[in-house]
């Protein structure tokens, strides 16, 4: 399509996320994520959703947070342009390694774009960590849902003088 800018996207913890069908049906490239074991069922939903419809078959990728980030998508070679998060910051016990993983698949030109539930005062004290990293703006807001549409990207990091 003359003048229409392909994108290059992650969707983090992919499960059943309309955004990454969208993403794929618009012609982005895009990888779908998440844990080993969920792998063959991401993978045939998937194929069940995209087959004949994209421009570009989607990637199907392990993402375990905090785990061999570097080695499955080594910042050298892994470039991506947005990564899409829905509903990845609940109570459990890797907000840690979610907040690693973030850090590790960002550039300084990736916008995050991420939709969350607000249910316990962890996801509070999760997204102050994440803006000690990121320039986060609340671009939509659901009070009554308790859910917030978000974009992020990397703070300016200070370079490093040579002499």
């Amino acid at each position: 399509m003359p003048g229409h800018l392909l994108s290059i996207c992650i969707s983090v913890f992919s499960f059943s996320n309309l955004i990454f069908l969208l993403q794929t049906l618009l012609c982005a490239f895009v990888t779908a994520t998440d844990l080993p074991e969920l792998l063959g069922n991401l993978q045939h939903n998937v194929l069940q959703n995209t087959k004949q419809k994209c421009k570009h078959q989607p990637c199907v990728k392990e993402l375990s947070w905090g785990i061999d980030l570097e080695k499955n998508f080594p910042r050298s070679s892994c470039h991506f342009d947005y990564i899409m998060a829905a509903d990845v910051v609940y109570h459990h016990p890797f907000l840690d390694e979610l907040l690693l993983t973030f850090d590790h698949l960002c550039k300084d030109d990736t916008v995050i774009l991420w939709a969350m539930k607000f249910r316990l005062e962890n996801e509070n004290k999760f997204v102050d960590r994440f803006q000690t990293l990121f320039d986060l703006e609340m671009i939509s807001n659901f009070p009554s849902l308790d859910i917030a549409l978000y974009k992020a990207m990397r703070k300016a990091r200070p370079s490093k003088l040579k002499v």
